[in-house]
């Protein structure tokens, strides 16, 4: 018999690749907040974690053994408009989730992410102090404090920033970088903004491979295998997607007076679960082969261990 998996926001980037990769090993169902998947394979259920009674019956209802919680206001720019709304869901929500994980007796994975970090150093490693530098990343680090006190045995997971297939509501910043690439609008990409982009088919492996193995808790971190400037990182498409480079405009974070508080170098080292599991998320040029092939043939291009 499959075991039950729950996974919240399953309509985001994701979740939603999380459920497709999932889907078949497991007995997957899903939680969303406005957008209900039109999967017909996949039970989802409708959830506020606003509602301070809701992710309990959730879970009750299901008795998954794991809960992987997603489900969050993910948007930096978003949480610094209303941050009352990502402390709401992102901290309170995260807490009634590990609550409820801890009463059905459900493991309890928790994504966070490189943003907890203020980017002054690079190359973060699990022990690393956290220093988040805005809203989105003060919340999922006051969420990681709640799941570790109210889930001894809960294993959080950082994650950096992702690309692959968008979900039918919400994708990640490849479909920004595709239009700038088409002339809508000017691809202005920073070279002086670092990060370890992780391939979304390598995080759901990668979850995938912690769901496998239960003795596995605490804190890990899964990022991409390279190091890469946004603007690096466009070029790298250019090459794979045989896009014209020269629609990229390299640009300074620096030298944007009014741009948000972003980490400069949020680059994550994953030799922890590279030792633990023995899986590392794939380079640049590979994840972006992939993603090229993907959306030319609808098939996902996996890599195992």
């Amino acid at each position: 018999m499959q075991a039950k998996i729950l996974i919240t926001g399953i309509s985001g980037f994701l979740g939603w690749n999380l459920f497709r990769h999932l889907a078949g090993r497991f007995a997957v169902a899903g939680t969303y907040r406005r957008h209900r998947p039109g999967l017909p394979e996949v039970k989802a259920m409708e959830l506020d974690l606003r509602d301070p009674e809701a992710a309990g019956g959730v879970i009750r209802g299901f008795s998954p053994e794991a809960v992987i919680h997603c489900a969050a206001v993910t948007s930096p720019a978003d949480c610094l408009a209303d941050p009352a709304r990502a402390r709401e869901v992102n901290v309170r929500g995260t807490e009634r989730v590990a609550r409820a994980a801890a009463a059905a007796g459900a493991r309890l994975i928790y994504i966070s992410t490189d943003r907890v970090f203020d980017g002054k150093k690079g190359d973060y490693r699990e022990e690393d102090p956290a220093n988040p530098l805005g809203p989105y990343g003060r919340s999922k680090l006051a969420g990681e404090g709640l799941v570790r006190e109210i889930v001894p045995g809960a294993l959080i997971l950082r994650l950096p920033l992702m690309y692959g297939p968008p979900s039918p509501f919400s994708g990640s910043f490849i479909e920004f970088m595709r239009e700038g690439f088409l002339g809508r609008p000017p691809l202005n990409l920073f070279t002086d903004q670092y990060r370890t982009p992780l391939y979304a088919e390598d995080a759901a492996r990668g979850i995938e491979l912690i769901l496998e193995r239960p003795e596995m808790t605490g804190l890990y971190h899964l990022g991409g295998s390279e190091r890469i400037d946004r603007a690096g990182f466009g070029y790298r498409m250019a090459e794979i997607f045989d896009y014209d480079p020269a629609a990229i405009n390299p640009v300074r974070m620096a030298d944007q007076p009014h741009y948000p508080p972003t980490p400069s170098d949020a680059s994550l080292n994953s030799d922890r679960f590279f030792e633990t599991t023995g899986f590392r998320g794939r380079g640049v040029n590979e994840g972006l082969a992939a993603l090229k092939s993907h959306l030319e043939t609808g098939r996902t291009v996996g890599r195992q261990v």
